[in-house]
């Protein structure tokens, strides 16, 4: 029987990277993937930070293109654009970006499997395919929002789930550099709607809503009005939000999307999983060298990520729920309020996909722009919501 240090189940970038990260420290560590290694992500926009392709040492040919702008189109016909002056996005291929994980946690010394699937797994040991087993220190789960491994080990699943689909469509877009986002309840009830360039003569549309919308449906209505091309491909799933209360266990941790660790604002999980499968893969690999893997020993991991990114994901969440919950009316109001070139501009120059709170601390030290801030308020819900999202906000920037 084959014994490891670490097993990691899951071979998509944020499972990949966990390994590599573990091998990173000296643990001898398998990965298994159930799919061909090819990679496959047809819910995936693939719109990313430009720190995002070098937490992942993506290579330059995962990069499709570099974004600069976004329109926001409101209900009722509004839109609020905004134009930064360099790259704010990178759209990439993710086929290409998930295979280079693959190769370099096989460069690091990773035993990398493919076509191969866990079908159980409990403390110490991982079966594989239905027949094989292996004994292991520490089993990752990085197995996507359904994870098996976080059902096999008991531990909490994360706090909501969305429904997203997406597809191909040949078209060229308006704007080869800018995406497009739309949100009303005609479009996507509770979420929105993107267009997102992707490849030449093609564009990445896809919707999200609340776990249980059809969102197969909202998407074909929202294609035949909006971009009517010739669809390539089409897919969908589930998007986790809102972090699990617990990752780990005796022998055991989650990550990525089976931890719920997710912008929960636009359903990003590339950076914030990257981030914490780093974390994942020197604990679990330290643990693994070591032989101490209980609980105690691995709450480190938990402790790391949310020291991390927790108090960001905590403000994500917090302002979804206000954002998501208006109706168009107010959606729209909301929006002609921040249709000024004393909030857009500063939002142009110093905008971060990956760190929404930071822009809060940049007004604060704009005092003109203050009461038109305060207009905002009922519009969001009276000052509890406002209390609550301030709170959180606090809570992100303890952690910068």
């Amino acid at each position: 029987m084959r014994r490891y240090d670490v097993v990691v189940i899951g071979g998509g970038p944020i499972g990949a990277l966990t390994a590599r990260h573990a091998a990173l420290v000296g643990a001898r560590v398998l990965l298994v993937e159930q799919g061909d290694g090819r990679g496959a992500a047809s819910a995936c926009a693939g719109l990313v930070s430009p720190r995002t392709i070098d937490l992942f040492d993506a290579p330059s040919e995962a990069v499709l293109r570099r974004i600069k702008g976004g329109r926001l189109h409101l209900p009722g016909g509004g839109a609020l654009t905004l134009r930064a002056p360099d790259t704010r996005a990178l759209v990439i291929d993710r086929a290409v970006f998930d295979r280079s994980g693959l190769e370099q946690a096989a460069a690091t010394g990773v035993e990398v499997r493919t076509r191969t699937r866990a079908t159980r797994a409990s403390l110490g040991s991982v079966v594989l395919n239905g027949k094989e087993r292996v004994e292991t220190e520490v089993v990752v789960g990085a197995d996507g929002p359904k994870s098996s491994v976080r059902d096999w080990f008991s531990l909490p699943a994360p706090q909501q789930f969305l429904a997203a689909a997406q597809t191909t469509v040949e078209v060229t877009p308006a704007c080869p550099d800018q995406v497009e986002v739309f949100v009303g309840s005609d479009t996507a009830p509770g979420g929105f709607a993107w267009a997102v360039p992707a490849e030449d003569g093609a564009l990445r549309v896809g919707l999200l809503g609340p776990a249980g919308t059809d969102v197969q449906a909202l998407l074909s209505r929202f294609l035949a009005g909006r971009f009517p091309g010739k669809v390539r491909a089409r897919g969908g799933g589930l998007i986790p939000i809102g972090p699990a209360d617990s990752t780990y266990g005796d022998g055991v941790i989650v990550v990525g999307d089976a931890a719920g660790q997710v912008k929960p604002l636009s359903g990003g999980g590339l950076y914030p999983g990257g981030v914490c499968a780093q974390i994942a893969g020197r604990i679990a690999g330290q643990a693994g060298l070591s032989g101490m893997t209980n609980a105690a020993r691995l709450r480190l991991y938990d402790e790391d990520w949310r020291r991390e990114i927790g108090g960001e994901l905590a403000f994500g969440l917090s302002l979804r729920q206000v954002l998501f919950s208006l109706d168009d009316e107010t959606m729209a109001a909301l929006g002609a309020v921040l249709d000024d070139p004393a909030i857009l501009s500063p939002i142009e120059a110093y905008g971060d996909i990956d760190h929404p709170s930071r822009l809060i601390l940049l007004f604060l030290e704009r005092r003109a722009v203050w009461p038109r801030f305060a207009s905002l308020i009922p519009l969001l819900g009276g000052w509890e919501r406002v209390r609550k999202l301030a709170a959180d906000f606090l809570s992100s920037i303890s952690l910068l």
